[in-house]
C-alpha cells in the first residue's frame, strides 16, 4: 500500500497543501495534475531526492526516509527517447551486470517478451537503441526488482500508441499481481482507460476523487476545463 498523509512543501513556484491519499494492493490511482512541472517535483519528493515540509510517506506502512528506498517500492521515472548518459555499454553488457547486482534476468526479460523483443537487439550499443526499445529495456529494469509498490511519473508522455498499449499490458500484469501503483500524469482521457480512480490536483490541493469507471458518466471536458485548463 501507498499511503500520504498531510503531505505538504513549497519550493519556487510549487506548492502542495495536505495532501493526503491511499493506493490499495491491486489498485491504479491516477494523480493529475496540470503541470509537468509540478508532477516533476512531487516524484523527486515521493522518490526521497526533494524533501517534503511535512507530512508522511509511506510504503507498505513504512515510513519513507529520504533517498534510502525501502525494498517494498520501485520509481518509474519519464526518460528521453535515447540514453542521456556516455555508455559504451552494449544492451546485453548492460543487462549481464545489473544481473550481477541482483536483479533476476528471467524478471528483464519476462518483461522484454510482452514488448515483442528481438534477441538481436542485446547486441546493439545502449545509446543507438530505437526509442521504444530504449524504453521497454528501461521499464524491464524497472519491473524486475519485482517491488509491492510502484510510482510512475508520465512515463509514456510522448510515445507512439504501439509503445501505449505494451505499457498497458505489462501495468495491467503489475496491477493483477496485486502491486500498488501511483501514476502521476496530465492526461485525464489515458487515465479514465487504465486507472482505477483519478484523483485532481489544482493549485496544490487535491480538489476531487472519483473512481474512473464513474468518470465515463461525466462530461469529461467539463472536469478538463475546472481542474486542469
Amino acid at each position: 500500500m501507498i499511503a500520504l498523509k498531510n503531505l505538504a512543501m513549497e519550493k519556487d513556484d510549487f506548492y502542495l497543501s495536505a495532501l493526503s491519499l491511499e493506493v490499495a494492493a491491486g489498485e491504479i490511482y491516477f494523480l493529475l495534475n496540470r503541470l509537468d512541472q509540478d508532477n516533476d517535483f512531487l516524484f523527486r519528493t515521493l522518490s526521497g531526492f526533494q524533501a517534503a515540509g511535512s507530512g508522511e510517506i509511506s510504503y507498505d506502512g513504512n515510513r519513507f526516509l529520504g533517498a534510502k528506498h525501502p525494498q517494498t517500492v520501485v520509481f518509474i521515472e519519464r526518460v528521453n527517447d535515447r540514453a542521456d548518459f556516455d555508455t559504451e555499454a552494449r544492451l546485453g553488457q548492460w543487462f549481464d551486470f545489473l544481473c550481477a547486482q541482483g536483479l533476476g534476468r528471467e524478471d528483464i526479460f519476462k518483461t522484454l517478451l510482452v514488448g515483442n523483443f528481438h534477441e538481436r537487439q542485446l547486441k546493439k550499443m545502449v545509446r543507438d537503441l530505437a526509442p521504444e526499445t530504449f524504453k521497454l529495456a528501461y521499464l524491464a529494469i524497472c519491473l524486475a526488482a519485482n517491488s509491492a509498490n510502484v510510482v510512475i511519473n508520465n512515463f509514456i508522455k510522448g510515445s507512439g500508441k504501439n509503445f501505449e498499449l505494451k505499457f498497458n499490458k505489462l501495468l495491467l500484469q503489475q496491477k493483477a499481481a496485486g502491486r500498488a501503483i501511483l501514476f502521476l500524469g496530465s492526461d485525464i482521457f489515458y487515465a479514465s482507460e487504465i486507472a482505477d480512480r483519478v484523483g485532481f490536483l489544482k493549485n496544490g490541493r487535491l480538489m476531487f476523487e472519483a473512481a474512473a469507471a464513474d468518470l465515463k458518466e461525466m462530461d469529461i471536458k467539463d472536469l478538463y476545463l475546472k481542474f486542469l485548463n
